[in-house]
Order: structure tokens, then C-alpha cells, then sequence
């Protein structure tokens, strides 16, 4: 179990460090550049009370492209972000943003396994991963994933002093990185997600960002 909970939104998720309206501003600079030639625009609304209900008013999901995304301040120096992808929060703009903004960026995957009700097959594997941006550079990288139904550890880069180093080591190739760990590793860098479940009211915001235009022939929503 999550020690945080997003809900539908736990897969995969991203933090900048920056307040929300500075990553916002910096996400629409760099999108309004692009959408137009592709027929798309965005329209950005103001949010406050509860992530929960934020995080509902991303859905539906959808494929192939993206169409809402959601920036939300965990407190004055990191903030959030998800987005709509059928298959979990693109890993893109935290490292984009990164790079925009100068500043650090983190990535986190805490999957659990889902199974399908009716066919009983497996339609996501358990996953527990931690990607670190320095500005735009990815300069660390732990991971334990279920690929498939066989567990796969991995890490890359220099490991922060503070890292369980003896766990990477354990027997059990699934409890080398674990989502306490995550969160453990969290805090070290500054990121209490606990935070993120505070009811924001002025002056804090979230922000929602809906993309509009002419969708292609692919284009799918998804019913979680």
C-alpha cells in the first residue's frame, strides 16, 4: 500500500522544485510554442480545496496524446504534476522543466499491480522508481520493477549520502527499493508529500491545463 495516496494518479507523477505558478508559467511558455502548429490551444483553470478533487477533473484518461494536465504546490518550494496519459504521467516535462527553470526535478513511480476484474490478466506490474534532474541532467536513477512477472533492480549515477546502500543487496530483488524507501528519500530532498493533501486557499493555487482543438482519428478516452 501507498503511503500516500493519489488515488488513480499513484503510477507515475512529477515534482519540480518551484512554486506552482513559476512551473505553470514556464509549462505554457514552452507549450504555446509548440500546439499552434497542431491545432491545439490551452486553457488554463485556477484550482483550490482538496487534490483529490483536482485529480478527478483530470480524468478521463487518454491516448495517444495528452490532454490535461494538473500542477499542484506540496508547499512553497516543490510542486506537482500529473497528467491524463492512458499509460502514467509523462516522464518528460520534469526534466524539461528542469532545464527551463535551472532547478531540480524528480520523477516517482509507485505501481502497484492492477489486474483486470473480468480477463484476470495483469494490466500493470508493480513498479518503485525515483528519476533525479539537476537542472535538465538526470543525475540519479533507482529502480525495482516487476517486468513481466520477473523483478529487475537497477541504479545509476552518484548515490545521495543518505541512501540505504545495504538494501540494494537483499536477497529479495523486490524489497531492494520499496516505496518507504521512496518516501525516505523524499524527505531527504526536501519533498514531504504528506504536504500535498493540505486544502489550499489563497494565495496558494493549483493549476489545471486542458488542451482544445481537433483531435485525431486515434484519439481515445479511457474509463478507469
Amino acid at each position: 500500500m501507498n503511503i500516500v495516496d493519489f488515488g488513480k494518479f499513484n503510477s507515475s507523477f512529477g515534482l519540480v522544485k518551484s512554486p506552482s505558478k513559476v512551473v505553470v508559467e514556464s509549462f505554457l511558455s514552452w507549450q504555446q510554442k509548440i500546439l499552434p502548429d497542431w491545432g491545439f490551444e490551452l486553457k488554463l483553470e485556477k484550482r483550490q480545496g482538496k487534490l483529490g478533487d483536482a485529480l478527478i477533473a483530470l480524468c478521463p484518461r487518454t491516448a495517444p496524446i495528452v490532454t490535461r494536465y494538473l500542477f499542484w504546490p506540496v508547499d512553497e518550494n516543490w510542486t506537482l504534476y500529473f497528467d491524463n496519459g492512458v499509460s502514467g504521467t509523462d516522464a518528460g516535462p520534469p526534466s524539461v522543466l528542469s532545464s527551463r527553470l535551472g532547478v531540480d526535478a524528480i520523477r516517482v513511480v509507485m505501481a502497484d499491480e492492477v489486474i483486470d476484474p473480468v480477463s484476470g490478466q495483469v494490466t500493470q506490474y508493480p513498479a518503485t522508481i525515483l528519476e533525479f534532474y539537476s537542472n535538465g541532467v538526470e543525475r540519479r536513477h533507482i529502480f525495482v520493477a516487476n517486468d513481466g512477472g520477473k523483478w529487475k533492480f537497477g541504479e545509476l549515477g552518484e548515490p545521495f549520502l543518505f541512501e540505504n546502500m545495504a538494501a540494494y543487496k537483499v536477497r529479495s530483488i523486490k524489497d531492494r527499493f520499496t516505496n518507504a524507501m521512496l518516501h525516505s528519500y523524499l524527505k531527504e530532498l526536501g519533498v514531504n508529500l504528506s504536504n500535498a493533501n493540505s486544502v489550499l486557499t489563497e494565495p496558494d493555487l493549483g493549476y489545471l491545463l486542458t488542451k482544445h482543438g481537433k483531435m485525431p482519428a486515434s484519439y481515445k478516452e479511457f474509463k478507469d
